[in-house]
């Protein structure tokens, strides 16, 4: 388990004198600290009170202090925060480029709420990005199963132009039989050449008898 970083002298002198200040002046307080010193006083503090000043201070500069914290550290109070703010931190993480980070962070969350920030970001680019850091797949499957074929034929074809197919085939290999050759059925055919033998393979080739007739045939013609 991680653990929280010592603190100096004068941060845990401010860290003591929290409880007694105004929160606007909390929130003046920590901005002037920066995200770095920000980041290293969240550990220290009693959840509810970070999640209220999580919840006053500007989301970029939220975004900024989250990618020097490890969730865990910040666990209770994260996980009090609405839907829609981890929402907001989401997509400003995905402006600046963290995706590592928000892959860190929406690990954190259950299915349900993964599936709320990938609709909620809606960008099937950066849905990818996030899910090239994802560790924990299974996740990501169970929080895409009720998404729309047609999303997750777009979700696979950006993960060709990005040629980064194996993330797609992880994602998709957790879904059902009947699902995975739906997606195939609405592939682009070089996407499906490239894509389908990692599906197979997956699937130990239970997959090739809930394929289509005619999208087998348009893979075995390509082999040829």
């Amino acid at each position: 388990m991680a653990k929280p970083a010592s603190l100096s002298v004068g941060l845990r002198l401010l860290l003591a004198s929290q409880g007694m200040a105004p929160l606007a002046v909390k929130l003046s307080l920590v901005q002037q600290l920066g995200p770095e010193k920000a980041a290293l006083l969240a550990p220290h503090m009693p959840a509810g009170q970070l999640r209220e000043l999580i919840l006053g201070l500007p989301v970029p500069f939220v975004a900024r202090v989250v990618t020097r914290l490890d969730p865990r550290l910040v666990l209770e109070a994260y996980l009090s925060l609405p839907d829609s703010l981890h929402l907001e931190v989401a997509r400003q993480l995905c402006a600046d480029g963290a995706f590592a980070t928000a892959a860190c962070y929406a690990e954190c969350l259950s299915a349900k709420q993964i599936k709320v920030l990938i609709f909620g970001i809606h960008d099937v680019d950066h849905v990818l990005q996030i899910a090239r850091h994802i560790v924990d797949m299974p996740l990501i499957s169970e929080s895409l199963r009720s998404f729309s074929t047609g999303y997750l034929c777009k979700l696979t074809e950006a993960a060709a132009v990005d040629r980064n197919l194996p993330v797609a085939a992880q994602v998709l290999g957790g879904l059902s039989l009947a699902r995975q050759a739906d997606v195939c059925a609405g592939l682009q055919p070089a996407t499906l050449r490239n894509l389908l033998p990692m599906l197979l393979l997956i699937s130990g080739e239970g997959l090739r008898e809930q394929l289509q007739e005619a999208v087998l045939q348009a893979y075995e013609a390509q082999l040829s």
